[in-house]
């Protein structure tokens, strides 16, 4: 039944309405006040709009809603209000169904207004299922006030926390920055956020970590590498200027003044800088133009990037490369005498189709070394103090196979990063992490300590390691966050600044300090702490259970904030299948927000099935050449092995989402036996054959999940296993979403689904998303996106097709 009508009484002020149940008594507000409104010098009967002015008008005096926010709950009826001043009262509710038309009426107020979350509605208001914050501004009639609301749809959180919602998700202030001065004792830090406007904002810091004090940077800066001075390009006249400050005296001087690149990097020696400069292929035929490599359709690609070195003291630009292929840096010595760099070239006949040359290069003599030839699964590298040892992050097929661990018979995924050192002048190449069941994300070498640390995703967590320079074994550095973001270490001083967050704790940075021996980590900057202070978040419990195959599946759940163990919820499963976990980072990212989910009254289930990177090698190469096969079982099995083990959970009820992959996954499960009542695919495969060709990365990205097959040598894989030839299977409603401009994943793979499944009847959606790519990143569309999951998940999940009628009118055509 759609509730038509919200209603508030005050005494005398009342906020009428047409009942359909009993009305909920409101017992608890947070108050502000009372307010005195002086009356102004009338001057003239009347204002430039003609308006003649009234004392009436007391109650459109502009006070701040937030006056309320983090105020203690008051008994309702202990409030002694003072007549004829200017007051503010707030509540929360949880509206359980969309409430569309809803009709405010007062009666026996001279003046009032009402809001519903910061937006006055003493009209009609719409209001999506989810928490609301409704507040009333009114002029007092007499000492005392009651407020009530119909009971039907909507329920009272008076808990004085108020509860997760989409503001919240695109409002979380995420790190984006937190690097380290060469001593240690300062830091550059800055977070980024989408505010109520839909802006995006950021916001730059520097940080004495010896006095706490912090300042603002407006410009974007960076540290110089062996001083503590931080640098910034300032434009100005068609010039870039490279400025430079000092911390302590903040004093700016002129470093360079006009630097040929805005893409450079400056030496240790800080006498020059490295410049990585675009050279412009040919351009495209006016019209009509021909295509010369599958990468050719991407914008830019015909453009190279090749070395140069700049002097600071006389302007010289040296070349350090030239040719008709990118080049790229990835590393320069202490002493500013070699650089590390490699060169990329095709092999489009071969897998892997992209492949890098490593060269060490004498910046004195202009003389190059030859490290490592055109290996294609070596994804970066570092020297490690000095030119005679580099380490590499590199998937289990580089330098010929020698960190391979995987079954015989079985491939490698290339998404599986470890970590291998070559000693320069033998050229001899060591695994390092190749029996450790972690991935690697990044590296970074300790001048002070003289090793390797380097963060690694460790199961569905990225944690902080150390490698012993003499064993070369690996040991974890504990710290507070479940998810690093990102690891900056000082030169001199050794301590190590971390930035990242916890599944029910937002973005955080920490200083480590004596990493090695006692870790000890000092919280920098907590961006979201007084935000939070004030939203109630669900737990999250870990989960894991033996698969009939011999081998444990793992995952995490959340409960939802109000969580009643005497009821059930509909579930929501979320997963990736692809090649990377899905982790335990905050609330489950701004596209899947788990916390959000709870808030409406869905337990959220992540689950890890085989495949994902993180969990080992022989794990890992579960993604290759299966296409879904397997995997899917995991997913299945543990959602139906998950419902029983809560047994809070509606099993009747349980959706299933995800994107890319996942989205393939979402297909590919509905097409087998499954405990799924619907599922949502944004940007999903249907048909590995057309993405496999048509998109950007389709077949370097089939390189690691159908490594050496094509569609002419496995129809098992491509076609058989693809949802579009097993469409007749699907018998449960599929959402699909999509970007129009998806460049990855083609709008086409969706469309030719949706299409499939109306002509044999299924129930389906299908909804674009006009002008974004594989990801839905502007914050709008995002929003109504990710409610437009939400109203579907409703519509089949809670058998309530109301937010969805709201959102997507039914249409006779």
């Amino acid at each position: 039944m759609n509730l038509k009508h919200l209603s508030f009484f005050v005494l005398p002020l009342a906020i009428a309405t047409t009942s359909y149940a009993a009305d909920t008594v409101v017992s608890h507000v947070r108050h502000a006040g009372p307010f005195k409104v002086q009356q102004p010098v009338v001057l003239d009967s009347i204002d430039n709009t003609q308006s003649r002015y009234s004392a009436n008008t007391a109650v459109n005096t502009p006070i701040s809603l937030r006056l309320t926010e983090g105020k203690a709950l008051t008994a309702l009826k202990d409030l002694k209000l003072d007549t004829a001043m200017l007051h503010l009262v707030s509540f929360d509710i949880n509206v359980e169904k969309y409430l569309n038309g809803v009709a405010l009426t007062v009666k026996g107020a001279k003046k009032y207004k009402v809001y519903a979350d910061g937006r006055e509605a003493s009209g009609s208001l719409r209001l999506q299922p989810g928490y609301h914050s409704i507040a009333v501004k009114f002029i007092a009639d007499s000492t005392g006030i009651s407020l009530a609301i119909p009971a039907t749809g909507v329920t009272m959180t008076d808990d004085g926390k108020r509860r997760f919602t989409m503001t919240d998700v695109l409002g979380t202030k995420v790190t984006s920055q937190a690097v380290l001065s060469p001593s240690g004792r300062w830091a550059l830090v800055g977070y980024r956020w989408i505010d109520a406007t839909n802006k995006t904002k950021g916001e730059s810091l520097l940080v004495d970590l010896k006095t706490g004090i912090r300042r603002v940077i407006n410009q974007r800066a960076q540290w110089m590498p062996s001083s503590d001075r931080y640098y910034y390009v300032d434009h100005e006249g068609g010039k870039r200027h490279v400025m430079t400050a000092d911390p302590a005296t903040g004093r700016v001087e002129m470093l360079v003044d006009d630097i040929p690149s805005d893409n450079f990097f400056i030496s240790p020696t800080e006498d020059f800088a490295i410049l990585t400069t675009t050279k412009e292929g040919p351009k495209k035929e006016n019209g009509v133009y021909e295509i010369v490599h599958p990468d050719d359709r991407q914008p830019g690609w015909r453009n190279r990037y090749q070395l140069s070195r700049f002097d600071f003291a006389t302007g010289m630009v040296q070349p350090l490369t030239y040719s008709y292929h990118v080049v790229y840096v990835s590393d320069i010595t202490p002493d500013g005498k070699n650089l590390l760099f490699a060169v990329a070239t095709d092999s489009l006949t071969r897998r892997p189709t992209t492949r890098s040359t490593y060269y060490d290069l004498d910046l004195t003599t202009m003389e190059k070394r030859l490290l490592v030839e055109k290996d294609g699964f070596i994804g970066s590298a570092m020297y490690a103090g000095s030119k005679d040892k580099i380490v590499f992050k590199a998937s289990p097929e580089a330098f010929g196979s020698i960190g391979n661990r995987v079954p015989e018979g079985r491939t490698p995924s290339m998404y599986d990063y470890h970590l291998y050192l070559m000693d320069t002048p033998s050229l001899k190449v060591t695994p390092l992490t190749a029996d450790d069941a972690t991935s690697i994300e990044s590296i970074d070498y300790s001048f002070a300590e003289k090793c390797v640390y380097y963060t690694a995703q460790n199961g569905d967590s990225v944690s902080l390691y150390r490698l012993d320079p003499k064993t070369l074994r690996s040991t974890i550095v504990r710290q507070p966050m479940e998810v690093l973001s990102g690891m900056s270490i000082a030169k001199t001083g050794g301590n190590i600044m971390v930035h990242g967050c916890s599944m029910c704790v937002p973005y955080e940075i920490y200083n480590i300090t004596s990493p090695a021996k006692a870790p000890k980590a000092q919280l920098v900057l907590a961006p979201n702490k007084e935000m939070y202070q004030h939203i109630k978040l669900g737990t999250v419990k870990p989960w894991s259970f033996m698969t009939s195959r011999g081998y444990r599946v793992t995952g995490f759940y959340n409960l939802p904030a109000d969580f009643d163990p005497e009821k059930k919820y509909p579930v929501i499963v979320n997963y990736y299948g692809g090649c990377s976990p899905t982790s335990r980072r905050f609330g489950n990212g701004t596209h899947y927000p788990a916390h959000y989910w709870n808030a409406l009254g869905y337990i959220v289930f992540s689950v890890n099935p085989s495949g994902a990177s993180g969990f080992g090698q022989e794990w890992a190469s579960r993604h290759v050449n299966t296409m879904g096969e397997g995997v899917a079982q995991d997913i299945i099995d543990a959602t139906r092995q998950f419902v029983k083990d809560v047994p809070q959970c509606d099993a009747d009820h349980i959706g299933c989402v995800s994107a890319s992959y996942g989205g393939f996954m979402t297909q590919w499960m509905m097409t087998k036996d499954n405990p799924f009542a619907c599922g949502v695919s944004h940007a999903g495969i249907s048909d590995h054959t057309s993405y496999w060709g048509e998109g950007y990365w389709g077949y370097s990205y089939s390189e690691t999940s159908a490594a050496n097959s094509y569609p002419w040598t496995r129809k098992d894989l491509f076609v058989d296993r693809s949802p579009l030839f097993n469409a007749d299977k699907i018998k449960k409603p599929i959402l699909f979403t999509h970007g129009t401009a998806d460049h990855n994943v083609p709008v086409g793979e969706s469309i030719q689904m949706y299409t499939a499944l109306r002509l044999l009847g299924v129930p389906t959606a299908f909804v674009e998303v006009e002008g974004e790519d594989h990801g839905i990143m502007e914050p709008v569309k995002r929003t109504k996106w990710i409610n437009t999951i939400l109203a579907w998940f409703q519509r089949y999940l809670k058998n309530d097709d109301s937010w969805w009628n709201a959102v997507y009118s039914p249409k006779k055509l």
